[in-house]
């Protein structure tokens, strides 16, 4: 090859690379910036506002790089391609994959170890599906799975803090207690029961700690028979509304009451929803397998109240965030996790109940509009009112304590709920 071609040819490839860097540019600045990343559920950097401090301390400059990380031309859709092509070439090698979560506060704690037992309607059979193991979250025929590893102990400091309820507000409250499984409970074959600690012996160990006149809901024994339904999200942490309807129907049979028939309750459906736990991993046989959200339509009619830290202080809103899509299609129940709701019902039996809960919960409470003639639920993670106070201007004589069982086991979440009796 000649001198003069070898020039052309770096000229062209100069060109080239400019030209593309120009066209980029020209598309950053020109196409419309999205504020939320909706494939990992989080705001995206704004471009910096000078100062001298920023400028002087080196962070504007910091800034407007992340600014432009964030918001290259089709981002979103750039990333989707990387992971799939990751995974065309083998970088994800199994049908079976583990991922390593990020801390949070529902994370699974595992300071307690104990032998692992294969119970009635445990582990299905072997499938001959074949996988590695490393830890967190367990992907299995595009479902992704949370791994119960809590311990005996800390049910037991759980159980500690609801009798300390049930003791201070004996006999004019009668409480109740469930304990919500998690998916992998009921799809984990044989061949890996050992990825995790069995749900049920976890739920009696906690059970058998509570006083006596503690009502006990076995909603897992109620969602195993359906355990082949739509129960829980494929890509996300959470239950179905089925799944949570499951678990209503045995709190009404532990709580005296008749449950609703959803064969006649119309309802709608958010499509196309991308969970947590793809959001973890994104991994492509989840966004081929995404889940759908369905919202019930109860003929009930019910008052819907958003409140407050201040006792007597409500807001009259909707039940339902219709507005919430994509990776927040969850949010629809309850409008997401407010500090405090109320719902106040046609009904007029004399039964008012509260609901202490953390997320599990939003997709349950709706079910007992159909039952009762108040429901107030509040989020032990964000309630900063006199809790103790508020149940007794409420009139309220009935109290649920419901949690799914990382939460049950973890001492963000019993702290928490010990926190909200000052």
């Amino acid at each position: 090859m000649s001198e003069v071609t070898k020039n052309k040819m770096h000229t062209v490839n100069v060109a080239i690379f400019c030209g593309l860097l120009l066209i980029g540019g020209i598309a950053s600045l020109a196409m419309k910036k999205e504020t939320v990343s909706v494939m990992e559920n989080r705001k995206l950097a704004a471009f910096p506002q000078y100062s001298d401090s920023l400028f002087w301390s080196g962070k504007y400059f910091k800034q407007i790089d992340e600014y432009y990380a964030d918001n290259f031309p089709l981002r979103d859709k750039w990333i989707s391609f990387s992971d799939k092509f990751k995974s065309s070439i083998g970088f994800n090698s199994s049908e079976i994959k583990m991922y390593d979560p990020t801390n949070d506060a529902e994370a699974n704690e595992k300071t307690d170890t104990i032998k692992n037992e294969t119970v009635n309607n445990g582990p299905l059979p072997d499938d001959s599906a074949t996988g590695e193991k490393k830890k967190g979250v367990f992907v299995f025929k595009n479902r992704a799975f949370e791994m119960f590893g809590g311990g005996p102990e800390m049910g037991k400091s759980y159980a500690d803090v609801i009798n300390s309820y049930n003791r201070l507000l004996k006999p004019g409250i009668q409480v109740y207690n469930l304990i919500i499984p998690v998916a992998l409970e009921f799809e984990i074959t044989e061949k890996y029961a050992r990825f995790q600690k069995p749900n049920r012996p976890a739920i009696e160990n906690i059970y058998t700690s509570l006083d006596s006149n503690i009502k006990k809901v076995w909603a897992i024994d109620e969602i195993r028979k359906h355990r082949t339904e739509y129960i829980y999200f494929n890509t996300d942490h959470h239950w179905t509304s089925l799944g949570a309807y499951y678990a209503y129907r045995a709190f009404c049979f532990t709580a005296g009451l008749t449950p609703v028939s959803l064969d006649t309750i119309a309802y709608k459906t958010k499509p196309s929803f991308l969970g947590s736990l793809y959001r973890l991993t994104r991994d492509p046989g989840l966004q081929s397998n995404p889940d759908s959200v369905r919202y019930y339509l109860f003929k009930d009619s019910v008052n819907f109240y958003i409140g407050s830290a201040k006792i007597g202080q409500w807001v009259k809103s909707k039940m339902y965030g219709e507005g919430a899509s994509g990776a927040n299609s969850y949010s629809v129940f309850l409008q997401g996790d407010l500090p405090t709701v109320k719902m106040e019902t046609q009904h007029k039996n004399g039964r008012k109940i509260a609901i202490v809960k953390e997320s599990y919960g939003n997709a349950f409470a709706p079910y007992l509009i159909n039952n009762y003639e108040k429901v107030i639920v509040v989020d032990q993670r964000y309630y900063t009112g006199d809790f103790i106070a508020m149940l007794k201007a409420e009139g309220i004589n009935e109290l649920l304590f419901i949690n799914n069982i990382f939460a049950a086991h973890t001492p963000f979440h019993i702290n928490k709920i010990k926190g909200l009796k000052k």
